[in-house]
């Protein structure tokens, strides 16, 4: 009898006594990029219009968003792009409460006694635009959309937009960020317009 019991506290303490995983870094419960990044310019301004992210760094749903921090640098002669020592300026943050509201209607429907993992957020919670005024005609900008979660947890960027701000003749290019960081000119992907 003593030997059954050592066998069963061995395989009990080798197999472990629940399904407890390893916490995750807070990185990997950071939102994916932004969607959709479209930019449009009038005479005086730059306006950045996007989608929210649906999910997690892990491709996971995405639990927590505090919102968007939008960015901008300033480039003066090529190279700038990647050049370390020329930073983004935060130019605003934009709150997204579209995952807080989701769960509250989630919540709302179990307590009512229906499914609540389907419920989504209402759609014209997940789109989003910043305006940028400060904009000044003949420069040449790279704008980008950091998604943060709680905490200050920044997520993915995978698309920059770069502007030659001539108010509504502004040209526009929609670059991937592999894009940004390569010496080459960029190809034209379908994303490059005249404002």
């Amino acid at each position: 009898m003593r030997t059954l019991c050592l066998v069963l506290i061995t395989v009990f303490a080798a197999t472990g006594c629940g399904k407890y995983l390893a916490p995750l870094p807070p990185e990997a419960l950071a939102p994916r990029a932004v969607e959709g990044l479209e930019v449009t310019t009038t005479h005086e301004q730059v306006a950045l219009i996007w989608v929210a992210p649906e999910e997690d760094r892990r491709g996971k749903e995405l639990k927590s968003i505090e919102g968007y921090v939008i960015q901008r640098k300033e480039i003066v002669e090529r190279g700038d792009e990647t050049d370390p020592s020329i930073e983004y300026v935060e130019l605003g943050f934009v709150q997204d409460l579209h995952v807080k509201i989701r769960e509250d209607l989630r919540k709302e429907a179990r307590a009512q006694g229906k499914i609540g993992r389907t419920i989504q957020a209402p759609e014209g919670l997940t789109s989003f635009s910043f305006i940028d005024s400060t904009a000044k005609n003949g420069k040449t900008y790279l704008y980008q959309v950091l998604p943060q979660n709680q905490g200050s947890v920044d997520g993915v960027i995978k698309q920059v937009a770069k502007v030659v701000f001539k108010g509504t003749e502004s040209d526009v290019i929609i670059l991937a960020v592999g894009d940004v960081e390569s010496d080459d000119e960029p190809e034209d992907n379908g994303a490059v317009g005249r404002q």
